[in-house]
């Protein structure tokens, strides 16, 4: 099933027009013809029946969907810049597995520099991305991804939770599931290839990021921010789960 993200107010029993590139798509790549479709708008979902209509695609809405597809707090992934291709892969792996927001930052070991003059067409690409595998994983909302910022700006994003994975930390801290707690957000930094200068950890730690280990192996920058993302969604989404079954 097909979903789509929509800019104005949803209402069962009503004919949603798609945008001119939803349509394409819905017309010209996965030629939906009277199929149901999954709509999308401020985080309620909706079934619907998507068919074309003379020059437009258009979708009947049937029925609400009371499945919202969320980890059940907020998370916010701040990893250091990284080569494109494999920050693309982490824009979309980190969509899938519930990140609520995405924080580029640029620090001393930075092996890729922000470039202010591509930085809106970036942007625009960056967003395609998240909205694309949001749609795919059918979640509720798209992720948002922040502009660029310095090491020092991370502060603005703090959470109820805050951590640094860092390499050195292996047998002198916790491990991330000790430290996670539930109804709680939190706000993870990931480095970037060249890792973090001993300066900026140490700036990390004195405004309020705690250290954790992600195990014994030096895992890649791109591999930790998935992996840190995969146990703060099966943390959350297990207990959730277990409170549906309870509830019964």
């Amino acid at each position: 099933m097909q979903q789509y993200f929509s800019d104005q107010p949803l209402e069962i029993g009503s004919l949603y027009t798609f945008d001119k590139q939803q349509a394409h798509h819905a017309k010209n790549v996965v030629r939906l013809n009277h199929e149901r479709v999954r709509l999308v708008y401020q985080g309620v979902g909706y079934f619907a029946e998507g068919y074309p209509m003379g020059n437009d695609f258009v979708a009947q809405i049937l029925e609400k969907d009371e499945r919202i597809n969320e980890i059940g707090v907020d998370v916010t992934l701040a990893i250091g810049l990284i080569r494109k291709e494999k920050f693309e892969l982490v824009l979309q792996k980190a969509t899938e597995l519930g990140v609520t927001r995405i924080v580029p930052f640029e620090s001393k070991r930075c092996v890729v520099h922000n470039k202010k003059e591509k930085e809106d067409k970036q942007q625009l690409r960056r967003n395609d991305i998240v909205q694309e595998a949001a749609e795919q994983c059918k979640r509720n909302r798209i992720p948002e991804v922040v502009k660029t910022v310095r090491l020092k700006d991370l502060v603005d994003y703090r959470s109820d939770i805050n951590v640094l994975p860092y390499e050195n930390a292996y047998s002198k801290a916790s491990y991330l599931t000790q430290v996670l707690e539930p109804n709680k957000s939190i706000t993870y930094v990931i480095g970037p290839e060249g890792g973090f200068d001993d300066d900026e950890v140490d700036y990390l730690k004195e405004n309020g990021f705690q250290l954790v280990t992600l195990g014994k192996r030096i895992l890649r920058a791109e591999t930790a921010a998935m992996y840190a993302c995969t146990v703060i969604s099966e943390y959350h989404e297990s207990r959730d789960q277990n409170k549906e079954v309870v509830s019964i």
